[in-house]
């Protein structure tokens, strides 16, 4: 049987109350526009392509995973960028498919650097908004009826007559908006700090038509992060500490870690952990691995991959789950003249987080 009937009845039943979860990536600044609408058009260059994958719990059959795939572009005539993302999770039986376009307006200090400018810190201020639309649905070829059963089993080549559940595969729209702020107070320190919320109008993803459908709307997600980025002054490397809170309706998680770069090879290796709270119910340690595999600074392009791997510590033990893995990718690209300048371009990644000219 390919899940319990009793799932079935929990997914369809109008008196179940279900609160859904987001789920978050290990490797979030791999996937910026989905952390947070404000990081549009904020990649190493104008142009950025981003895409990343989750699968959940290896050992585990029901193939829980999750994607996002991005791009965005910066606008400098505009002083902001413009931003399409794609996200879609496989719990199971139930499917979930976003489409989303964001904006982004930047301001900042000055056009000057802070030696030319009096010392004066640099900085830069971002305000994201996104809108787009989610179709959630049920696979129904992974689930088995009552009546697709004898004493034998499930028995071939069955059709249910249970009723389909009405609302599976409808859009519903979906709003987010989000904030950034860097602070530059010489070459070597670095600190950014964010905030965002999602599901700002409540969707409701209630799967039939009830008078309880209101337990299904979607709870906001509440995200704040910040991060410390130090470069030793002759540039051979660099670490970065950083803490992400994630709060959606009684869950409550946070992220920190530390990721440590050395910049003439560009490789990074961090080292975080992500779980309650309060600190009471561990749930994983992860590590991290990114590399840059083609373009340094002032080539016009690059390219980095990262790959992330979690073992639970938690009520969710390794030799039972095997840990959740993740693999990221980033391509950046500069589509217009180097030479130009452009003071007020905002640069978020794993790495840094600042001005560009």
């Amino acid at each position: 049987m390919k899940v319990y009937l009793l799932a079935c009845i929990m997914t369809l039943s109008p008196t179940c109350s279900l609160q859904a979860q987001d789920p978050v990536f290990s490797q979030p600044f791999l996937s910026p526009v989905y952390l947070n609408p404000a990081a549009t058009g904020a990649g190493d260059y104008d142009l950025r392509f981003s895409a990343i994958y989750r699968r959940q719990w290896w050992s585990l059959p029901s193939q829980i995973s999750y994607s996002a795939v991005s791009v965005d572009k910066y606008m400098p005539s505009l002083h902001g960028g413009f931003g399409l993302l794609g996200t879609h999770s496989s719990e199971g039986y139930l499917k979930k498919t976003g489409i989303y376009g964001s904006y982004a307006y930047t301001i900042c200090s000055g056009t000057l650097s802070p030696a030319e400018n009096g010392d004066v810190p640099r900085w830069f201020a971002s305000g994201g908004l996104q809108f787009g639309f989610v179709q959630r649905r049920i696979d129904y070829s992974k689930l088995v009826f009552a009546d697709q059963l004898d004493a034998d089993g499930i028995i071939p080549g069955s059709v249910s007559a249970a009723d389909k559940a009405i609302n599976s595969g409808k859009w519903y729209p979906d709003f987010a908006a989000g904030l950034f702020f860097n602070y530059n107070w010489n070459d070597n320190n670095r600190l950014l700090l964010g905030g965002s919320a999602h599901h700002i109008n409540r969707p409701d993803e209630s799967l039939t038509n009830s008078a309880d459908s209101f337990r299904s709307q979607l709870p906001v997600r509440w995200t704040g992060n910040a991060m410390y980025t130090y470069t030793n002054p002759e540039q051979t490397w660099s670490y970065s500490l950083a803490g992400i809170v994630y709060t959606q309706a009684k869950q409550h998680s946070l992220q920190v870690g530390t990721e440590i770069t050395q910049n003439e090879y560009d490789i990074s290796l961090g080292l975080w952990y992500r779980g309650g709270i309060n600190f009471r119910n561990y749930d994983v340690f992860t590590v991290t691995l990114s590399i840059n595999l083609a373009g340094r600074s002032g080539d016009g392009y690059k390219v980095r991959a990262g790959a992330a791997h979690d073992a639970p510590i938690g009520q969710n033990r390794y030799s039972y789950t095997t840990g959740s893995s993740e693999l990221g990718f980033v391509w950046d690209q500069s589509t217009y003249d180097q030479e130009a300048g452009h003071a007020c371009k905002p640069r978020i990644n794993s790495k840094s987080a600042c001005p560009i000219r």
